[in-house]
């Protein structure tokens, strides 16, 4: 590698500037005014499309990204109201069900309260009803039980 470059360096300087340089330079002007409209402008058109539809592909982007974030903002918008209502109507049927529920006990503490009722008074007719079939026999049982303990017959 220092063989190259040693040998680069002893021949002299690499480019020469002689009289042909202003033949090199016609033939670049030529080959730029042939090859401008053929090559250059298509090209730096094709560019300027392509940025400029890059350009509108961003700002149509950046309008989705937009109207998504919105859309989005609607749907949580609309899942929180939906939730609150949902708690709402929970709240109604709760208080719904309780009040149900008094009713419901209420009508059973009455209908109990009533079968009492009916029970205590049925028990005390039968009471009523064997007290006086009770006075009625008691003589009769009163001389059975003095008949058993004193095994003899009373008068």
């Amino acid at each position: 590698m220092h063989l190259l470059f040693a040998a680069l360096l002893s021949e002299g300087s690499i480019i020469d500037i002689d009289g042909t340089i202003f033949v090199q330079l016609g033939i670049f002007a030529i080959a730029f005014l042939l090859f401008r409209p053929l090559i250059f402008k298509p090209m730096v058109a094709l560019f300027e499309a392509r940025e400029q539809a890059t350009h509108g592909e961003k700002l149509e982007a950046q309008r989705l990204q937009d109207e998504a974030a919105a859309m989005l903002e609607e749907c949580e918008e609309g899942r929180r109201r939906a939730r609150r209502e949902g708690g709402e109507d929970f709240d109604r049927l709760v208080a719904d069900g309780k009040k149900l529920a008094r009713a419901l006990l209420n009508k059973v503490s009455g209908e109990t309260n009533a079968q009492l009722a009916e029970a205590d008074a049925r028990i005390g007719s039968e009471a009523t009803r064997l007290r006086s079939e009770l006075e009625r026999d008691l003589p009769t049982l009163a001389q059975g039980i003095a008949k058993k303990f004193l095994h003899r017959e009373l008068r």
